[in-house]
């Protein structure tokens, strides 16, 4: 019987531990979280590095938009590949590979800043590499997610997961921040490398206690070739009543608001006149509203319909970017970013959270390789749009505008929704 199937859940540990932490309450979670903690802080210090410094390389938006499209767009072209495999391979090999050849491209990338050998050209080669590592990534990881904690405690272990991610997301780009307003950039990618390092070891613990989420998933009738898995999954996705609207939903913003963060650099430095350190800060904010909110999740997310946290997140997302495009000073930026990383994460773990209740068990992997694809493939798309309206409409109008856009574009699905 495959190893995620509702009827053998993974074997709980003998503590009795609150419900705000129950996940951690499974063997192999716990380890699972800790690699999490340093990979992730990792991604967001170099992300953070690597706009700056294109930036300061180009003095163009534009460019900072090309990077983000760049760094996407493996997601774009492999997300569902990753998912796909996932579904057939031992999830934990598969997962120390992908993090090996991060980690090698981490240290490339530190070695030719330090150096100063580095041009706009190798920063996107090397962007599309750790994007692609991203986006085999992500489904293999959730996947396994699902495999140590079982149905009953999957909305609370990504509630937890989410607070390391939002963790890494405020403390990165203020760790960035500091590291390059004191002259050393480079230490971001050799920070990223070193947390690729950690992140095997405890790859390699989650399978050493746990041998049986490393095994390959059981053959089944139901297995389909990677064409006719695709239109499964479409077809899954067009018919079931939560699947459908929440995947067009999420298309939408990664085209129209998730890119926001491009805009940020800009932001920072040509409207509200910040500097580096200032701009890691301001993205810093972002990422302590999103660790609450995470917190606040893993607390209270058991409570109440899912589908409400959704729907509200859905719309109260685009309202903050629109009072994020009209900001007028570094304080208030911050606060609106804060609030704004609130309601983000609860939209997000909100939608993962359906995802994974609603997948049947031998779609899992793939069904989160089309929600990587929906949620962060789309973000080339949406960069080239946001950096080429800023570069010609300025940043301001193109934060605010592409957020109306998206907000009447959810108010419509969800009416639409609710006739249903």
């Amino acid at each position: 019987m495959p190893v995620n199937s509702p009827e053998t859940p993974p074997e709980d540990t003998d503590r009795a531990l609150p419900r705000a932490l129950a996940a951690l309450g499974h063997k192999g979670f716990p380890l699972l979280l800790s690699g999490q903690v340093a990979a992730l802080l990792g991604t967001w210090i170099q992300g953070t590095a690597q706009r700056w410094l294109i930036l300061e390389l180009t003095d163009s938006p534009l460019a900072v938009g090309v990077l983000g499209a760049v760094a996407g767009l493996p997601i774009l072209l492999f997300a569902f590949w990753g998912g796909w495999l996932a579904d057939r391979l031992p999830r934990i090999n598969f997962l120390r590979g992908i993090h090996t050849i991060v980690l090698a491209q981490s240290v490339v990338f530190g070695i030719l800043v330090q150096y100063d050998l580095i041009n706009v050209y190798e920063i996107l080669a090397l962007a599309f590499m750790l994007g692609a590592g991203m986006a085999f990534e992500v489904p293999a990881r959730q996947s396994l997610l699902f495999d140590l904690v079982g149905r009953k405690d999957i909305t609370n272990a990504l509630a937890l997961h989410s607070t390391t991610f939002n963790l890494a997301r405020f403390s990165g780009p203020a760790i960035a921040g500091m590291l390059m307003g004191a002259g050393m950039l480079y230490a971001c990618f050799y920070i990223k490398a070193a947390s690729c390092v950690i992140v095997i070891i405890m790859l390699t613990a989650v399978g050493r206690v746990m041998p049986g989420v490393n095994t390959p998933p059981p053959k089944n009738s139901e297995r389909k070739n990677f064409i006719n898995s695709i239109r499964e999954v479409i077809g899954f996705s067009r018919t079931h009543r939560v699947v459908g609207p929440l995947l067009l939903i999420v298309v939408l913003f990664s085209i129209l608001l998730l890119p926001y963060s491009i805009l940020l650099p800009s932001l920072g430095r040509d409207i509200l006149g910040l500097g580096a350190k200032e701009y890691g800060f301001l993205c810093a904010a972002n990422g302590l509203g999103a660790l609450l909110s995470a917190i606040f999740v893993a607390v209270f997310g058991h409570r109440g319909e899912r589908e409400n946290w959704w729907w509200t997140g859905v719309i109260l997302f685009p309202i903050s970017l629109i009072f994020t495009g009209m900001a007028v000073s570094y304080w208030q930026a911050m606060t609106i970013l804060f609030i704004s990383g609130f309601i983000m994460v609860i939209t997000t773990t909100s939608a993962i959270s359906l995802l994974q209740l609603n997948a049947p068990d031998h779609l899992r992997g793939q069904l989160m390789g089309m929600f990587t694809t929906s949620f962060m493939g789309l973000f080339p798309v949406g960069s080239l749009l946001q950096g080429t309206l800023a570069q010609y409409a300025g940043i301001r109008a193109t934060m605010t505008g592409t957020a109306c856009v998206a907000l009447c574009a959810v108010i419509v699905i969800m009416l639409r929704s609710i006739r249903k």
